[in-house]
Parts: structure tokens; C-alpha cells; sequence
């Protein structure tokens, strides 16, 4: 048997695989036809933040958490549904959690005073297509969430976010 030789750990260095989760969302905002740079609204060594205004009353935050940790870097996307109105928030949010059920892949949240339809990922292994995909499904059960949402509070329509 040979001899084995001893590295100095300082000569080791760790090598993550897969693309930068940074990369890949701002590719992801390309292909919505978005400017990364102008969108980014925050960006730090441990997050980025970006808010696109994808229609009227509609805007997709996509944020990348845990960057100092590849193997816990998560990627969040998420889409206002409603504001959660003082008078009528009980039976709002009663409604939207039953409603909720019906929801394939994603999920709704109450964040600050906004019902949100988001979906989370890990960002290890995760391709753009990937995250095109999970946008989908967020703005194909938009309209739906919101429709069946106001026709269980018997409202013409739900209050704007």
C-alpha cells in the first residue's frame, strides 16, 4: 500500500455544483420580459429581493434566501391576492383557508395585511424552467382563488390589493 499524503486544510476548498440561484432568477426574469437590474430591490450577501409589476394591481415578488448556505438556499415567489380588510378579516380569512384546499401546488399566506399566493423551493438542483413552472401555477389558480373567494363571502369582487 502506498503512502498517503496529508493536505494542509487550508489548501482545501469547497466546490459547490449547480447554477448560482441568483443567475438562475434573473434568467427566470428575462424571460417574463423584465429587466433584473431594475427590478432588484434589495440585495444583500445573505438575500436578494426583486418586485415585477406583472399586470394591473399584480405584482410577483421573487426572493432568494440563505446565499451564505448553498445547501439551504430556498427561492420564494409570491403574488398578492387581496387586502385583508379590518371589518370582515375573520370571515376572510375563515373563507380563504377552506378555499385553499383546492389549491394544487401552491399555497396562500397571510403576510402583513395580504393574502398571498406563493410557492418555495429549494435552490439546489433548480432550473429556470422550474420556475417558470411554479409561476404558472400561481397565475392559472389567481383568478380562480380570487373568484371562489368572493363568491364564498357572497362580494361582487374582492377589495384590490
Amino acid at each position: 500500500m502506498g503512502k498517503i499524503k496529508k493536505f494542509a486544510a487550508i489548501n482545501i476548498r469547497k466546490i459547490t455544483g449547480g447554477k448560482d440561484p441568483v443567475r438562475l432568477v434573473e434568467e427566470f426574469i428575462l424571460r417574463l420580459g423584465f429587466d433584473p437590474d431594475q427590478a432588484l430591490k434589495e440585495r444583500s450577501q445573505e438575500h436578494a429581493r426583486w418586485m415585477l409589476h406583472v399586470s394591473e394591481g399584480e405584482d410577483l415578488e421573487v426572493l432568494v434566501e440563505g446565499l451564505k448556505k448553498p445547501q439551504e438556499t430556498t427561492v420564494y415567489m409570491g403574488v398578492n391576492i387581496a387586502a385583508v380588510p379590518i371589518r370582515g378579516a375573520y370571515d376572510l380569512l375563515a373563507a380563504a383557508l377552506e378555499i385553499a384546499d383546492g389549491l394544487i401546488g401552491i399555497k396562500v399566506s397571510l403576510v402583513g395585511h395580504f393574502l398571498v399566493l406563493s410557492a418555495s423551493m429549494g435552490a439546489a438542483g433548480l432550473s429556470v424552467e422550474e420556475l417558470e413552472y411554479n409561476y404558472r401555477l400561481i397565475a392559472a389558480q389567481q383568478s380562480w382563488f380570487r373568484d371562489a373567494l368572493a363568491d364564498e363571502l357572497g362580494w361582487e369582487a374582492l377589495p384590490d390589493s
